[in-house]
């Protein structure tokens, strides 16, 4: 009777079946966390920076306040530099003129350049205050007022977006609208550093 009621023992795992769950397992969660983590870079997330057409100022006191400072004004939500630009320079209107119609007058623009993103590998790209240019610390690009490409190894100047001026008298750029920046020969600006290079070559 007690024989009867006794339930079979647990047959012992061999090291190889245990092995080859082991594995089994541990591809399978590695596959499942890749396919996981692609659908959450795929998937919208919610916007935390700015986005779409958005007004960043009254034109003239933007266009007052980087010419007194001579320094763009840093938009970091929107990852972009707004600079002044002069539309009568020879070259310039032709050039810039179609996206960028930020025009207050004969000879001041403004324009938003993509500060936030070198077109060689990516970096940000911040002033150089002494030398009056944009230069990339990653490795070595430079480029002028105008984001220009003036030298080092990025394929042309900086994208930048187009921007105009509103009813109100906003400065408006639209993030949804990203242009290609200018060829390495594009140089309407003839720019020279003006002082000390904040990044060595």
């Amino acid at each position: 009777m007690a024989d009867a009621k006794r339930r079979p023992g647990l047959k012992p795992v061999e090291r190889r079946t245990f092995l080859r769950y082991s594995l089994i397992g541990s591809v399978g969660a590695g596959l499942g966390g890749f396919g996981l983590a692609s659908l959450g870079f795929l998937w919208p997330g919610s916007p935390e920076g700015l986005f779409g057409e958005v007004p960043l100022g009254n034109a003239n006191d933007l266009a007052d306040e980087i010419q007194n400072e001579r320094a763009p004004i840093r938009v970091p939500e929107g990852g972009i530099s707004i600079i002044v630009w002069d539309p009568s320079a020879s070259g310039a209107d032709a050039a810039y003129g179609e996206h960028h119609q930020a025009i207050l007058s004969d000879d001041v623009g403004l324009m938003a350049l993509n500060s936030s993103s070198c077109p060689h590998l990516g970096c940000g790209v911040p002033w150089c205050q002494s030398s009056q240019w944009f230069e990339c610390p990653c490795h070595g690009s430079r480029y002028n007022r105008l984001g220009e490409w003036t030298g080092g190894p990025a394929p042309r100047g900086l994208d930048r977006y187009a921007s105009f001026i509103n009813g109100d008298g906003q400065f408006v750029v639209d993030l949804g609208q990203e242009l290609t920046g200018p060829a390495r020969t594009a140089n309407i600006l003839e720019q020279s550093p003006e002082g000390p290079h904040c990044v060595d070559a």
